[in-house]
């Protein structure tokens, strides 16, 4: 017990602890080096302690309740590994300029990013999402290039906006439930007269961050400028905070309402082909991974949108996205930090370098026998038509299908801009460092967690064999369309 409550407690107090290193120029360095070790508690609880673990602040705010379950775990997981690699990365891609400035936000973001994924009480949960949030404009706008100031002024704009949507809809709900614990608002939300209005809130609000279509306008702003650590964490993790406060306070599991489900499905498809379309039309590495990110989380929102219209399905769908979240995020931070890796020198060399770089990516599109083939096939499994009951539940394997085509496309897109980008030379022992861990996490921490991917009746190798076709069609079709394109392009 006091192991546990050590770590979930060392989790937030140390990178907020961190700061005093900022106190006095002269330890800036030092402050450097330390960035990969502040998510070290945070992972170590992620991976240690079981579902059940908690630790209650009385003291704190309105009474503190931190803790995992299983859904929470994943994301701990995810949050975790993902800023210890971008860590390591950020120490030997900063520069002294601004250095301390950088370390101090990167510090609070952290805080605010772990802090929310751990807390089980309201006022926590919405102190940790708005610190995480307001810290990280601080990264935004780090390079202090008119175009970055002009990112910050957007992704602040649309901060606040989300803030007070978020804060007005857990008011509302907290009020109607009569606790502070964030597992009691699902019941009372469900259960409100003003359900429709306080759903409305949450549900914009936590879109702001997830990257909702109409909402989205932040993303491809902010993520091309910051500093490219910053990017990693902010498109990997972060975004994800937003999917992570939908499925802690929506009424999954209570009531169904295929509304609202169709809506999100509808909202979900616009976000996943939406994104491809705008991302294929980029000049920027960064940025074409950005609308990716948008396009990705789409598919996320079609799994809520499923989870909303048929009650009896949310507890299997969620453990469905927590896969895809850990999935997604890691490939995307491998993806985001090998945007600012020099190729080597020698020929092997480089071959090497861009097949790393490309298995993400692959793994995003669900090549059989990766993480992302594992979650698309058990999205696939519980996305079946015949099992839901809902107006847009017969589309579901069409839009799967579109969406796995259109990541493709964006993939290929990715590496073409990035080909074009690339420079040779060489890289700071760090920087190989944390971009090998972010990629080799996301093609090995999938399969060695103990969160099995595979429908539990059915052999998971045999599966993946059965349904490698399904699999692949898809990158069949993309590579197809990016060689059209790619021969319209060279013909000109």
């Amino acid at each position: 017990m006091f192991a546990s409550n050590l770590l979930l407690l060392l989790a937030i107090i140390l990178p907020l602890a961190s700061l005093l290193l900022a106190l006095r120029p002269a330890w800036q360095q030092a402050y450097r080096y330390c960035l990969p070790v502040l998510p070290l508690p945070a992972l170590l609880a992620g991976l240690t302690l079981g579902p059940g673990a908690s630790l209650e602040l009385p003291g704190l705010l309105l009474g503190g309740l931190w803790g995992l379950d299983e859904l929470r775990q994943v994301f701990l997981v995810l949050t975790a590994t993902l800023w210890l690699a971008a860590g390591a990365f950020a120490v030997g891609y900063l520069k002294v300029h601004y250095l301390r400035r950088f370390c101090v936000f990167w510090a609070l973001t952290l805080a605010g990013n772990l802090g929310l994924v751990m807390a089980l009480d309201t006022a926590s949960f919405y102190s940790f999402f708005a610190l995480m949030t307001f810290a990280g404009y601080g990264l935004v706008v780090h390079e202090g290039t008119g175009e970055a100031n002009h990112a910050g002024r957007v992704y602040l704009a649309m901060a606040v906006v989300g803030e007070m949507a978020i804060l007005s809809g857990l008011l509302m709900a907290a009020q109607q439930a009569g606790s502070g614990l964030l597992a009691d608002l699902p019941a009372a939300v469900a259960e409100a007269d003003r359900r429709w209005l306080i759903m409305f809130l949450l549900l914009a609000g936590f879109g702001v961050k997830a990257g909702l279509p109409l909402l989205h306008f932040w993303l491809p702003l902010a993520h091309p400028v910051a500093p490219t650590p910053a990017s990693a964490v902010l498109s990997g993790a972060m975004i994800k905070a937003g999917l992570l406060g939908w499925l802690v306070t929506l009424p999954f599991g209570e009531v169904s309402l295929p509304g609202w489900g169709n809506a999100l499905v509808i909202l979900g498809a616009v976000g996943s082909l939406g994104g491809a379309v705008l991302g294929v039309r980029q000049r920027r590495p960064k940025t074409v991974l950005a609308y990716s990110s948008i396009s990705q989380m789409g598919l996320m929102t079609l799994m809520v949108g499923a989870a909303l219209a048929n009650a009896e399905y949310a507890a299997p769908l969620f453990a469905v996205m927590a896969l895809y979240v850990l999935h997604h995020g890691l490939a995307k931070g491998s993806l985001f930090l090998s945007t600012a890796m020099a190729l080597p020198f020698s020929r092997s060399g480089q071959w090497l370098v861009w097949l790393l770089i490309a298995l993400p990516g692959l793994s995003l599109a669900g090549l059989p026998f990766t993480s992302g083939a594992a979650s698309k096939l058990a999205m696939k499994e519980l996305l079946k038509p015949d099992s839901l009951e809902f107006a847009m539940a017969p589309y579901l394997p069409m839009l799967m299908s579109a969406g796995a085509v259109a990541t493709m496309v964006l993939v290929w897109r990715f590496l073409w801009v990035q080909r074009a980008d690339a420079r040779v030379g060489g890289n700071p022992a760090f920087m190989w460092l944390g971009w090998a861990m972010a990629t080799a996490a996301s093609l090995v921490l999938f399969w060695w967690l103990p969160w099995h991917p595979a429908v539990p009746e059915k052999a998971w190798l045999a599966t993946m064999v059965h349904e490698a076709w399904s699999l692949f069609w898809p990158i069949l079709a993309a590579t197809v369309i990016a060689a059209l394109a790619w021969r319209s392009v060279k013909q000109r």
